[in-house]
């Protein structure tokens, strides 16, 4: 076969007429539960990242999104490739593009989420230099009936706090915020919108406790997530105790926490009456623009 008349995979921006190929190739990944029907619009019209596509022989066989999530701040999610075209290193194409376009137009720090099954995403992690920051495991609770008025909102004037506050107690985790399956670095403007939104918390008095929220919808649920617990080893449970209370005061019906997988938070969790449907981790990478610490 002449190689120049074969087919060749082409990135580039996704279009709306890419739909069908899109949502027909996803609606057999994950068992049929894959999410990306239900975001492909809203990624389509994000305008602060990018939505992109791997074209090969007139058709879209992969895709991938990058979302900035704050500041200097982005997120590579969503991505996937048509299961009968693997094989053809579309992962790597749309992967790279993806990079690039984040390093000519977004900078600062990206970041991903993948399954511990998902060894082709770890290779190219490794590939293209991003550092794997940490694992995570999903673990959810009952909202419960009782005393939770140990939380009080940040008031803005108290951010500059809470951020350093964060990142003192945030070291001995992963140092990250989930702000609903997407991680980023609770520096000042991130904790600022959280503030903002009503979704961060003093937990018994300002410096002994800090916790950020974030609420979803989850198989007909309202659920409140924890997007970090900043806090003493000692009084974790604690805290993890009145934030069920406080998810049932303020009306969720459960709470969940991708919380860092180690082995005295999983103790913690597990006293606090969490539990883990997962049978195994997810991984966090992430990688900085080398340009921004010249």
């Amino acid at each position: 076969m002449d190689p120049f008349s074969s087919p060749q995979v082409v990135c580039r921006p996704a279009l709306p007429s890419d739909a069908a190929d899109v949502l027909e190739f996803t609606k057999s990944i994950w068992d049929g539960h894959d999410y990306i029907q239900y975001v492909w619009q809203d990624w389509l019209a994000d305008p602060r990242g990018i939505l992109a596509v791997a074209e090969y022989a007139g058709h879209a066989v992969g895709l991938g999104k990058v979302t900035c999530i704050s500041p200097g701040q982005w997120w590579l999610e969503g991505l996937r490739v048509a299961p009968k075209y693997q094989g053809l290193k579309i992962g790597s194409h749309i992967f790279e593009y993806l990079e690039d376009w984040w390093k000519q137009y977004g900078g600062g720090a990206i970041r991903l989420m993948t399954s511990w099954e998902r060894v082709e995403v770890h290779h190219l992690c490794e590939r293209f230099g991003w550092a794997k920051l940490g694992e995570v495991r999903s673990y959810s609770a009952a909202g419960e009936a009782g005393e939770g008025d140990r939380f009080e909102a940040v008031r803005g004037e108290d951010i500059r706090h809470a951020a350093e506050f964060a990142a003192a107690q945030l070291g001995k985790f992963n140092g990250l915020m989930d702000s609903g399956w997407q991680f980023s670095a609770p520096d000042e403007a991130a904790l600022r919108e959280k503030a903002e939104e009503g979704r961060l918390y003093w937990w018994t008095a300002p410096g002994q406790g800090l916790m950020a929220s974030w609420e979803d919808g989850d198989e007909g649920e309202n659920v409140m997530g924890i997007g970090f617990a900043a806090v003493q080893d000692k009084v974790l449970k604690d805290l993890l105790v009145e934030a069920r209370r406080l998810a049932h005061t303020l009306g969720f019906a459960r709470v969940l926490w991708l919380a860092p997988a180690m082995s005295w938070v999983e103790a913690a969790l597990t006293e606090a009456g969490f539990a883990t449907d997962w049978d195994g981790n997810a991984y966090l990478f992430g990688k900085k623009d080398s340009s921004a610490e010249k």
